[in-house]
C-alpha cells in the first residue's frame, strides 16, 4: 500500500512538472531552475528575521516582497523577471494546500471538536454556499457587474485562509475551542470553496451552450478536483456565455443535481481519506522509525489527494479526512506510533506547513498587479464591502442558530473573532488564474487581488487589535491554549 501511494504521488508529481515544462518555452526559467530555490529560502530567511523584530507575521511579508519583485518588474527595474515564471494553479491547489490542510487538522483533537462540530461544519458549508450567494446577488445588483462575472468572483472568493490567524493566535493565548472552531472551518471551506466554484462554472458553460452560444469552443469539463480550463476557449464577452439571473436558461439549470453532485464530491472524497488513513495506520504498526513513518505521512496526505482526485471527488477534502484520524487515533496509540517517531513527524509537518505558506503567500504577491489595482480601486472598495457583507450573512445566523437549537454554545466575542478572522488567501488567486483567457478574466483577477491584499491589511490589524483586548496576554488560565 506504502510502495502505491508513493508511486501516485510522484506520478502526480512528475505529470505536475510536464504540463508547466510543456506550456513554457525555451528561454523560460521553470520551477525547477536552479536559482528558484536559493532567491525562495532567502526570502524566507529575511522575512523570519524582519518578523521576529517587527512582530508582524511572515506570511504578510512575503506578500509585501512579492508585490514589490512585482512592481519592479512592472516599471522595467527587471530584477527578477516574474514573467518568465509560469506557476500552474494546480501546483498551488494539490501539492502547496493540501500539506496546509493536514497539518491544520493533525493537530485538531476530538474533545475540542466536538464540543463546536455543529457550527465548524455549518461555516464549512453551508457558510461558503451563503457567502457565494450574498456576495454574487449584491455584486449583480448594486455593482451591476454581469451574472456570470460576480458569481465567478463570488465563488473563488469564499473559501477562507486560515495562515495569518493562526500565527496571530501563536502570538496571543485564545481558547482552544475557538481555534479549533476556526482551524475546522478554514481547512474544509477550502474544498468546499472548489466545489462551489466547479458548480459555478459548470452552471454558465450549461447556460452558454444550452443557448447555442459556440463563442466556448470545445470545453472541458471543470472537475472539483482538478481545475482545468476550457480548451480554445475565446470568450470576448462574460456576460454573453452567462444568462441573466431572470434568464428561462438559468432557470431550467438542474440546481438539484449540483447538489447531489456536491454530496457525492464532499463525501466521496471524505470515505477516500478515511480509507487511506486507516490503511496507513495498520502499516504504522510495522515500523518504529522516524524516517520511515514520516515518509508513509507524505505517502497518505499526497496518496489521499490524488487518489480522490483520479476518482473526481474531493482531494482536499480527503486530506482533511486523512488529517483528523492521523492526529485522534494513529499518534494516540503507543502500539502504532512511538513518543519519538510522533515528535520527529509533528516537527516535520510543521515544517513542511512552514514552507507550504511562504511559497503561497509569495506566489500571492508575486501575482499581484499594483497599478491595475489601483486603476479599478472603487470597483475593489465595493467588491471588498461586498465580500465582508457576505461574511457577517453567513456567519452570524448560522453561529445564532446552533447556540438556539443546539448544545453549541458559542459566545458573542468568538463571533466577532470568527467574522474577522475570515481572510482570503492563495487559494483564490489560483483558482482566479484557471479561469479560461477572455476579457474580463483580467478584471475578474484584479478585484480578486485587490481584495485578497486589503482583507490581509485590514482584517489583520482589526483582528489583532480585537484578539489583544478581550483576550489579554497577561490573562493567562486553564480556558486558553497557546497554539
Amino acid at each position: 500500500m506504502t510502495i502505491l501511494l508513493s508511486l501516485l504521488s510522484i506520478t502526480y508529481a512528475i505529470e505536475a512538472v510536464q504540463t508547466n515544462v510543456g506550456t513554457t518555452n525555451a528561454e523560460e526559467i521553470f520551477l525547477t531552475s536552479p536559482y528558484v530555490i536559493p532567491i525562495f529560502l532567502s526570502m524566507i530567511f529575511a522575512a523570519a528575521v524582519f518578523s521576529s523584530r517587527t512582530r508582524i507575521p511572515h506570511t504578510m511579508i512575503l506578500v509585501g516582497f512579492g508585490i514589490a519583485i512585482s512592481f519592479f518588474d512592472f516599471v522595467g527595474l527587471n530584477i527578477l523577471d516574474v514573467k518568465q515564471f509560469r506557476v500552474d494553479p494546480r501546483l498551488v491547489i494539490n501539492f502547496i494546500i493540501p500539506p496546509l490542510i493536514f497539518e491544520a487538522m493533525m493537530k485538531v483533537r476530538y474533545k475540542e471538536f466536538k464540543a463546536i462540530r455543529i457550527s465548524a461544519s455549518l461555516l464549512a458549508t453551508v457558510g461558503v454556499v451563503l457567502a457565494t450567494l450574498v456576495t454574487g446577488s449584491l455584486l449583480t445588483y448594486i455593482a451591476h457587474l454581469p451574472f456570470a462575472v460576480a458569481f465567478t468572483f463570488a465563488a473563488l472568493i469564499a473559501p477562507t485562509d486560515p495562515a495569518i490567524v493562526i500565527e496571530i493566535f501563536k502570538r496571543i493565548r485564545v481558547p482552544k475551542q475557538l481555534s479549533t472552531l476556526m482551524e475546522f472551518e478554514a481547512s474544509f471551506n477550502d474544498a468546499t470553496g472548489l466545489i462551489v466554484f466547479s458548480s459555478v462554472m459548470t452552471l454558465i458553460f450549461a447556460s452558454a451552450a444550452s443557448a447555442g452560444d459556440n463563442a466556448m469552443g470545445n470545453s472541458s469539463s471543470l472537475s472539483s478536483s482538478t481545475i482545468t480550463s476550457p480548451n480554445n476557449a475565446s470568450i470576448s464577452n462574460f456576460s454573453a456565455i452567462a444568462p441573466s439571473p431572470s434568464s428561462p436558461t438559468m432557470n431550467n439549470l438542474s440546481f438539484v443535481s449540483e447538489t447531489e453532485h456536491f454530496a457525492i464530491v464532499f463525501l466521496g472524497g471524505a470515505a477516500i481519506g478515511l480509507a487511506i488513513a486507516a490503511a496507513t495506520h495498520r502499516l504504522h504498526a510495522l515500523m518504529n522509525d522516524p524516517f520511515s513513518e514520516t515518509a508513509l505521512t507524505v505517502a497518505t496526505v499526497f496518496g489521499s489527494v490524488v487518489a480522490a482526485n483520479s476518482l473526481g471527488l474531493s482531494g482536499l477534502v480527503a486530506v482533511a479526512v486523512a488529517g483528523l484520524y492521523f492526529g485522534n487515533i494513529t499518534v494516540k496509540q503507543e502500539a502504532y506510533m512511538s513518543l519519538k517517531v510522533r515528535t520527529s513527524v509533528f516537527n516535520f509537518w510543521e515544517m513542511i506547513a512552514f514552507f507550504a505558506n511562504s511559497a503561497a503567500f509569495l506566489y500571492l504577491g508575486v501575482s499581484m498587479n499594483i497599478v491595475n489595482i489601483g486603476q479599478n480601486f472603487l470597483l475593489i472598495v465595493l467588491s471588498f464591502a461586498a465580500v465582508l457583507a457576505a461574511r457577517v450573512a453567513s456567519t452570524y445566523p448560522l453561529l445564532a442558530a446552533t447556540n438556539r437549537f443546539t448544545k453549541e454554545k458559542i459566545p458573542r466575542v468568538w463571533r466577532h473573532i470568527v467574522v474577522l478572522g475570515g481572510m482570503r488567501g492563495a487559494l483564490s488567486v489560483a483558482l482566479v488564474a484557471s479561469l479560461p483567457e477572455s476579457s474580463f478574466k483580467n478584471t475578474i483577477a484584479t478585484i480578486t487581488f485587490g481584495v485578497v491584499l486589503s482583507s490581509l491589511i485590514i482584517q489583520y490589524i482589526g483582528l489583532t487589535r480585537y484578539v489583544k483586548r478581550v483576550f489579554p496576554e497577561e490573562e493567562g488560565n486553564d480556558t486558553v491554549h497557546n497554539i
